[in-house]
This record gives C-alpha cells, structure tokens and sequence, in this order.
C-alpha cells in the first residue's frame, strides 16, 4: 500500500470520527446536565417542606429528626407524590450504557490487536524497521497497556482495566511470537522462557483481577498470533513450544478459577491448528515432535479435567465431561494417525494402556472423591471405551462381537452397584452394537468350507454374544426393584431379544451347514431341501423347550414366544417345506410337528389351573 494513501485514509478516520465523537459526548454532557438541574431542583423542594414541617429555618437546622426525614423521604417517593411529579422513564436495559461502555470498548480492543499484528507484518513485508526494532515497538506497546490496566483498576474502573490488560497481553504474544517464529532472534529454548513468563504474567493479571474476560482473550489472542503472523518456513519446533506453553497458562488459570468457556476453548483452538499444520507441513521426520506435543497437550488437559477435583468443586460439570471426551479422542487420534503406519499391530495394546489409565483415574476418584460421581462414571465410561476399541484393533474380527457383549455386561454390573444410568446408556449401546455386527457382519459371512453346526468359530462367538447378554439379564433380579418402569421393560425386551437371537443364530448356523455339504456331495440328494426340513425341527424343538422354561418358572413372555415360534414353523412347513418336498420328508415334517404340538396342547391342558391363576393375579 502506498504510503501516501495511507495518511490520507488516516486523515479521512480523524476527520469524521472527531466531529461524530464531539457530537456524542456533547450529547452526554447535555443529558447529564439535564438530570443534574432537575435533581438539584427536587433537593431544594424536598429541604423547604422539610423547614415547613420542623418549623426552623433551614440555616439553623443541624440535624433533623431522622423519622421526619424518612417520613419526608418516603411521602416523596410514594404513589402520591409520584403522580403529582412528572413521570420519569424507566429503562430495563441501559442499553446507551452497555455498548458505550462494553461494546465499543471491546471491539477496541480487537481492532487493536489486528492493528499491532499487521504493523509488525507490514513492517516486516516493507524493511520499514529492523526485527529488533519491531519487537522492541511491541514489546513497548504492550507493558504500556498492561501498566495503564494495572492502573486503572487502582481506580477501580474494572472495564477499562481489563479491556487495556487484554489487549496489552495479547500484543506481547503477537511480540513474542514473531521474536522466534517469525524473524528467529531468539532460539526455541530462550523464547520458551520469555513466551512462559508472558503466559504466567496474563493469568496472574485476570486472577489478580478476577477477570475471566482477560483470560478469554489471551486465549483467544494467543491462538490467533500463529494465523496473524504466518511464517515462509515450517519453524515446528517453536510452534510446539508457544502453544504448550499457552495451555500450560490456562491449567494453571483453571485450577485457581473454575471460569466456563476458557479451557475448552483453548483445547479445540490448538487441536484445529495442530491439525491445520499437519494438512500443510507434517512429514515422517517431524513424527517424534508432534507425538511429543500431543502428549503433553493431554496430559495438562488430564491434569486440569481430573486434578481439580481434589480441591475444588467444578461448576460447569457437563462442560467440563465434554472435554474429558474430547481430550481423550483427540490425543488417541493423533497417537494412531502418527503410529498406526509403523506400529499396527500395537494400537491394541496401546487402547488397553489408555483404558488402564483411566481405571486408575476412577479409582483415586472413589477413594478421594466420592462425591464426584459424574467424573467416576465418566473415566469408567472411557475406560470401557477403550477397551471396546481395543478389540476390533487388537482381536480377530470373528471375536469382537463378543468382546464387545462381554464389555456391555461388565458395564451393566457396575451400572446395577453404583446405579448409574449413563454406564446403562453405555452398556446398552455396547451391547446393541455386538448384536447388529453379529446380524450384519458375522452370520452373513459365513464360508464357502464345510463347517460342523455350532461348534464352529462363527456360531461359538456368535452364541458367546448371545450368552453375555443373558447373563446381564440374569444378574439383574436381585436388583429388579431398585429399577425404574423404563429401565425394567428395557430388560425384559433384552432377554426376549437374546431368546430371538439364539434362535436365529442356531438356524444361520444349521441351514449353511446342509448348504455346504450340498456343495461337497453328491447331488443327487437335494441338501438344500433337507436343511429346510432340519430347520423345520429345529423350531419346533426350541419352541417345546421354551414352552417347558415357561411352564417351570411361570414366565408368560416365554410361553408367548413359543406359540409365536410354534405359528412361524406351522407356516413355513405349510408355505415352505410342501413345495417341492420329497413325500417322505413331508410326512415326516408333518409328523414330527404334530408330536410336539400334541403334547404342548397337553401340557397347555394339565397346567390350565397355573394359567388362570396368573391372569388372574394380572388382572388383580
């Protein structure tokens, strides 16, 4: 840009802004005035029928009675008095106020910021002033503010303290930024000590202070310094650096003062520029330092998220959860994007060590923390995340199902001791998810080999599923009556859906076995045929079992399923198994399903004083 064009626009701000500034502030002055004379005026009157009342002369009245004075004091502000004096308006907001005072000062603040950094960037761009120079300029500039905030706030005028302090920290990050990342006058070590120094001293300020506005934006000033002062070279290492040491700012700024807002984000802005910089810069060699930085960008938020429960309670409880989650997502992220290349084959283990961790974490929070029972269950939660994650890295796929269902059982233990509905939730979703892969994933891939039923890799893991999700049905009776109405019949619909699931699993499992054979035997013989036949007696068999559970332990919902199971097999040996069947095998299908139905009609028969006695004691 030109310079001349420069000054000119210079000129031009100067010369509109003054008359538009004398303009309001003559306003003010006007208005203030106004109100000034009118209360004068409303002394004086107040004073005269004060001397009316007492009977002495103004002159010689040193200390009126204080009933009559509050007796005066109140008729003036009464309902009367109002009516005879003229209405004055009430404002809700002061809105003149609020942007006058607040507004117009903050976004000063923010234009003075860009101002400094694009000085330094011009100047740089131009070769108005050497780099010491520019850095002294800043350096200036910013211990100016901040003395002029330290100042104001001897005044107590906390606005303009902490909007002057802000921006004065905010200019010093921008100096000291571009002292060792921009034009390399310092190197990484002796930037860290004076970058540090600058962290500690804002924090200092907004706690002095008690200023979460002044932290704020530090923040937000120290996480735009590496997009407002951009350098030609990939100088990571400082990079690093400037941005561990700002967090390390805000943990020690958030342990002293549980402020909202800050320490989230603070974490989102440095893990958006950590990944912008690998998008544009990261290369294998780089790998040691990014990992390095990740590490220590979690353990401070580890630090911050689970430390400051040992002496303080956290106001922003979900916030603070929230970032617990984003804190544990965001550095095994980076940990497998930057090892997974070289290192598969230990991601597993590595999700283990991160599930260990967190155990630990909970349980230093039983022992010193009872109270912070949404902190407990959330590195619980984690723990078992980990663990579920641990499995499909680490496992073969035909046992992560199971992995997974054996999770959501140990999940729905702890969720029964300690009565936790988020470990439920958890456990629910754990479970619902090694179900679907079992439907989806494991029963559609069997393969093209010849596989004995049940005992085989996919029908055991399969069942294994199955039984894990039985046995948290199961262990959920001694505490049946502590559940709310919700919580039961989801367990009711759980064991009903583990009945479905085996079933279904036993079917997969038996129709592919005669498929195979089929494709490794003579095919004179229709195996296809046969092992609908076989799957025929196979729900008339698991139909008379359930029947027979429900009878033994008076479970209508299992009897119910299996008249559904008997109807379905009614079906499909009537849709099914009479088309294109061989006659012997028909007859036999039709055979064997009248045995059983014959005795379940005979048992329905027999136990009919059973039945009616329970539907009853509904009905009751």
């Amino acid at each position: 840009m030109d310079p001349e064009v420069l000054i000119f626009g210079l000129i031009a701000v100067v010369a509109l802004s003054v008359p538009i500034c004398s303009f309001v502030l003559s306003l003010v002055a006007f208005m203030r005035a106004g109100r000034i004379k009118s209360l004068e005026l409303r002394i004086q009157q107040l004073e005269t029928r004060l001397a009316q009342t007492s009977g002495v002369p103004i002159e010689a009245e040193q200390a009126p009675a204080p009933a009559i004075v509050m007796a005066e004091v109140i008729d003036e502000f009464s309902p009367a008095a109002s009516a005879e004096a003229p209405p004055t308006p009430q404002e809700s907001i002061q809105w003149e106020q609020l942007i006058g005072q607040k507004a117009f000062g903050w976004i000063a603040v923010v234009l003075s910021v860009f101002t400094a950094a694009f000085f330094l960037r011009y100047a740089y761009e131009n070769n108005w002033i050497g780099p010491v120079g520019r850095v002294g300029i800043g350096v200036l500039a910013g211990s100016a503010l901040l003395v002029a905030g330290y100042r104001y706030h001897r005044r107590n005028a906390r606005i303009s303290s902490q909007m002057l302090t802000a921006c004065g920290v905010v200019v010093l990050y921008l100096s000291a930024y571009s002292a060792f990342g921009l034009y390399s006058l310092l190197p990484a070590e002796q930037a860290g000590v004076f970058l540090a120094v600058i962290v500690v001293l804002s924090m200092i300020c907004a706690v002095l202070y008690d200023a979460n506005a002044i932290a704020l934006v530090a923040v937000v000033g120290g996480l735009a310094t590496p997009l407002l002062l951009p350098s030609e070279r990939d100088l990571y290492i400082p990079f690093f650096a400037y941005l561990t040491g700002l967090n390390l700012g805000v943990l020690v700024v958030t342990l002293a003062r549980s402020w909202p807002v800050i320490s989230s984000l603070a974490l989102l802005g440095t893990q958006g520029l950590f990944w912008a910089w690998h998008a544009g810069n990261y290369h294998p060699e780089k790998w040691g330092w990014a990992l390095a930085f990740q590490a220590a960008i979690y353990v401070l938020y580890l630090i911050q998220d689970f430390a400051g429960q040992y002496s303080r309670r956290i106001n922003n409880r979900w916030e603070n959860i929230a970032r617990t989650l984003l804190n544990a997502a965001f550095w095994f992220g980076a940990f497998y994007v930057l090892m997974a290349e070289d290192y598969r084959a230990w991601m597993g283990i590595a999700a283990v060590v991160m599930a260990a961790v967190y155990a630990a974490v909970g349980r230093l929070l039983l022992a010193y923390r009872r109270d912070a029972v949404s902190e407990l269950v959330t590195a619980i939660a984690i723990s078992v995340g980990f663990v579920v994650l641990a499995i499909p890295l680490q496992a073969d796929a035909r046992w992560i199902a199971l992995g997974w269902a054996a999770t959501a059982a140990a999940l729905w233990w702890f969720r029964l001791r300690i009565n936790s509905l988020a470990l439920g939730a958890l456990s629910f979703a754990i479970a619902s998810a090694s179900v679907m892969r079992v439907v989806f994933v494991d029963l559609p891939s069997y393969p093209d080999e010849l596989l004995w039923p049940v005992m085989n890799r996919i029908a055991l893991s399969s069942i294994g599923v199955a039984g894990c999700i039985a046995a948290a049905v199961f262990v959920t009776k001694p505490y049946r009556h502590r559940l709310a109405s919700p919580t039961r019949f989801i367990v009711g619909a759980a064991g009903l859906g583990t009945i479905a699931l085996l079933w279904l699993i036993l079917t997969v499992d038996l129709y592919n076995f005669f498929f195979a054979v089929g494709r490794f035997s003579d095919e004179s013989i229709n195996w296809r045929r046969v092992g609908l036949m076989a799957v025929s007696f196979l729900w008339t068999v698991y139909a008379s079992i359930l029947l027979g559970l429900g009878f033994k332990f008076s479970k209508p919902a299992l009897r119910w399923t299996a008249i559904v199971l008997f109807a379905l097999t009614i079906g499909k040996v009537f849709v099914v198994d009479m088309s294109g069947s061989n006659e012997l095998y028909r007859i036999l299908a039709f055979f064997v399903l009248a045995i059983f139905l014959g005795v379940a009609a005979r048992v329905y028969q027999r136990a009919k004083p059973l039945v009616n006695a329970e539907t009853q004691q509904e009905l009751q």
